[in-house]
């Protein structure tokens, strides 16, 4: 209790956690009903206790009167570790790395994001699953502005020609073609249509998708064997993952001088968006090992 009487929650780990997690779980956000990494121990729960995945009407707040009852009387425990994921696009290669309570880094995987930064920076918990699924929409085609100056100017002068609709996507501009995937195995959604998933590339490592974060094939299939329901994943433009304290496998770690800002005005139930701004200066960064996909031996075994 502070000096004017107000209850003030403690929260403590129970288990040794990488730097950049420390980092994006600042004491203070989980404060807020907002919080992607609270809504994703609600979806957790609701999931083994067989309820509805579904936030409050405020995130933690204004939960349904079911939901709130279970939550005051459970007494199964979680079958699930606490897990995290997170997806790094600088420095290249773009990357997935999965983190697991007492267990640390037990998954890294090459990666690619949405093109013209169609996925945004932000923390997420999964809402859904599906092993196979189909997906279709508009996948955003970049233009340049003389080609569409171009156009304009040769329909003015009367010119025949196809009727071809351009717009703008986050300052650039597209034509959008349609697409419609039957077969989308081993899918983890967690912001509105964006999921983890597998999807055929000639390579990894950039933007190529229409905002999903695709895997190879059997990264993919590791990575939903490791995932469940309220896994948060966070997305981040220039940041990774700290030393693992389990097995001494190095990797970059998160530069201290990043750190995770709420835009409530974009947060919703499902689509809590958290952005990366600048603290302080780091004199010096180390980069990210460009190596490909690496599970450890214990994992492979089990899987």
């Amino acid at each position: 209790m502070d000096a004017q009487g107000a209850v003030q929650h403690l929260y403590r780990w129970r288990f040794r956690v990488p730097m950049g997690l420390q980092r994006t779980t600042g004491d203070e956000s989980w404060h807020d009903p907002w919080n992607p990494f609270a809504i994703g121990a609600l979806y957790q729960f609701e999931r083994v206790h067989h309820l509805p995945v579904e936030g409050g009407s405020r995130g933690m707040d204004g939960l349904p009167t079911l939901i709130a009852h279970a939550l005051l009387n459970a007494r199964k425990p979680d079958p699930w570790p606490w897990t995290w994921v997170l997806v790094t696009k600088f420095p290249r290669p773009e990357s997935v790395h999965v983190f697991i309570a007492h267990r640390g880094w037990v998954l890294k995987s090459l990666a690619n994001t949405g093109i013209l930064k169609g996925t945004p920076d932000g923390t997420w918990p999964v809402y859904a699953r599906d092993p196979h699924t189909a997906m279709a929409g508009q996948f955003p085609v970049p233009i340049s502005a003389q080609s569409v100056d171009l156009y304009a100017a040769a329909r003015s002068a009367g010119y025949a020609l196809p009727v071809i609709h351009y717009a703008r996507y986050h300052h650039a501009w597209v034509r959008y073609e349609a697409y419609d995937d039957p077969d989308i195995r081993w899918v983890n959604y967690f912001d509105r249509g964006r999921a983890l998933h597998y999807y055929p590339r000639a390579d990894y490592g950039f933007p190529q998708s229409a905002g999903c974060v695709e895997l190879p094939k059997h990264a993919a299939r590791a990575l939903y064997a490791l995932l469940h329901y309220g896994t948060p994943v966070t997305v981040a433009h220039d940041a990774a993952p700290g030393r693992d304290p389990f097995r001494k496998v190095a990797l970059s770690p998160l530069p201290p001088c990043l750190t995770y800002r709420e835009e409530r005005k974009d947060s919703s139930p499902r689509s809590v968006h958290f952005n990366l701004v600048e603290r302080h200066v780091l004199a010096c960064r180390r980069a990210l090992s460009p190596r490909r996909f690496s599970l450890c031996q214990k994992e492979k075994k089990r899987l």
